[in-house]
């Protein structure tokens, strides 16, 4: 049974972790206040009526009637205000609940010390009660508001008709000083002191409690994290190690198909006796020869991935590359998406790894692809700054949520379904950037597409750039 009451009494909702652990025994006063006091005044007018009139009633400043009205409003008021403050704790208000029970007994504390004064009182157990329950339940700030108040109603009790027959003022102020209640006051200001700096150390112990908690949850979510990428670590070295051995054998045949795509070089170009057809051969192995040539760069970058090899750094021209790179991304792209490069006649030369520049152009448009599914526009663009170049890869696709944006760097973070995606995409081009002096940056808005950009530092200043011919810009961008 006891068990039963203890859990529907913890049973409220309040989300304060302080009030929920009050609220119980705080239930608990305000019942036994709600039936003590009615059950007393029952008992004392029941037995002790006579007592009460005689040396209770009868000595009040304002006369019995009077006194008699207040008694019973004051205990009527107080045995609501507790009744009330249970059913407000019940409902989850726990600071209105206390609020108010200490208000309407700091109230009925004032009316019936000033109607019958400090020494007709039965002592200041309930003014003491009063006091210590706003500062634990309410805190620093209601404690003492509660001790001001307190102090002024013992100051309403000190009956000023007492002393008047002082013929001087400095006389009149020394008597009415001596009729102040100064015990009271003094043992309510140390009942203060004490409650406030329990207070203080208590609460002070909560927080520390408390940042101590949310510390060590966030120690163990960065360990879950830890553990996942290693996990995942493991899984991409057996990868590595498998694409190591993959990777040589592609890598011959490679070496095959880029043997047969050369033998074009034996057709000359101003003979008048190539018809369309072996120009059209011609052309279609330029175009194996560039796709052998890119896979080669892949299997290379494979290889110094399982080897762990030093990046091989070099000074080339970033729109040329792109340029070169411009069938291999229209191959990566659907019919139903468009390619559009928006390069520059000037040679801007960056210093990186080529092979790795290549790589990070090819998972960016594929990244825009897979954002399209149902088709749309990616395009490649550059612009120059003082001493960098912002290469920019735009698509029109589904974009992507703030949440999901500030994460696109994480490794191993992915929205691709399993089996799909590694998550190592853009963070290795992320990397890759940023060891480059580099800066990378996303902009994405939901339903709107996203734009990635490479800042990357120029090799060589803009203004002692070669400057290319427009007939060469035209013919090198191409149909």
């Amino acid at each position: 049974m006891m068990s039963r009451i203890r859990t529907w009494l913890g049973n409220t909702p309040i989300t304060d972790p302080v009030d929920r652990r009050n609220a119980m025994f705080m239930q608990l006063l305000l019942v036994f206040e709600g039936l003590r006091i009615p059950a007393t005044k029952l008992y004392l007018f029941s037995l002790h009526w006579s007592y009460l009139q005689e040396h209770f009633y009868s000595k009040a400043r304002i006369g019995a009637p009077a006194a008699l009205t207040i008694d019973i409003g004051t205990d009527l008021a107080m045995t609501v205000s507790a009744w009330l403050g249970f059913y407000l704790i019940r409902a989850g208000r726990f600071p209105l609940a206390v609020s108010q029970y200490v208000a309407t007994m700091l109230g009925s504390g004032a009316v019936a010390y000033a109607a019958f004064g400090y020494h007709a009182t039965d002592g200041n157990l309930t003014l003491m009660m009063i006091l210590a329950l706003s500062g634990m339940m309410l805190g620093r700030k209601a404690l003492w508001l509660t001790y001001a108040a307190i102090a002024l109603i013992l100051i309403m009790s000190v009956d000023p008709l007492k002393a008047s027959g002082a013929s001087h003022v400095p006389s009149l102020v020394l008597d009415i000083y001596n009729l102040l209640p100064m015990r009271a006051l003094t043992s309510y200001l140390l009942i203060a002191i004490i409650v406030d700096r329990s207070i203080y150390a208590l609460r002070e112990s909560l927080l520390e409690s408390d940042r101590r908690r949310q510390q060590l949850v966030g120690e163990i979510a960065e360990r879950e994290r830890t553990q996942e990428q290693l996990l995942h670590s493991q899984k991409m070295d057996a990868v590595g190690k498998l694409a190591s051995g993959v990777a040589h054998d592609v890598n011959n045949v490679f070496d095959i198909i880029l043997g047969f795509s050369t033998e074009r070089d034996r057709l000359q170009p101003d003979e008048k006796r190539l018809d369309d057809n072996t120009q059209a051969v011609a052309d279609a192995l330029e175009g194996i020869e560039l796709a052998a040539r890119r896979g080669t760069a892949v299997v290379r970058k494979l290889l110094n991935f399982s080897r762990s090899d030093v990046t091989h750094t070099e000074v080339f021209d970033v729109v040329a590359t792109l340029r070169d790179l411009r069938p291999l991304m229209r191959q990566l792209l659907p019919a139903g998406c468009q390619l559009a490069l928006e390069l520059p006649a000037d040679t801007w030369t960056i210093r990186f790894d080529r092979s790795q520049f290549e790589l990070a152009i090819i998972n960016l448009v594929t990244n825009a692809r897979d954002a399209m599914p149902d088709g749309g526009m990616c395009t490649v663009s550059l612009q120059a700054g003082h001493n960098n170049v912002t290469l920019s890869v735009q698509d029109t696709g589904m974009g992507m949520s703030e949440a999901t944006r500030v994460r696109i760097f994480d490794p191993f973070f992915t929205t691709k379904p399993a089996g799909q995606g590694t998550g190592l995409g853009l963070s290795v081009v992320h990397s890759l950037v940023a060891q480059a002096g580099g800066h990378t940056s996303v902009q994405s808005t939901l339903g709107q597409g996203t734009c990635i950009r490479l800042q990357l530092p120029l090799a060589v200043p803009p203004d002692q750039a070669t400057i290319r011919a427009p007939w060469q810009a035209a013919a090198a961008n191409g149909p």
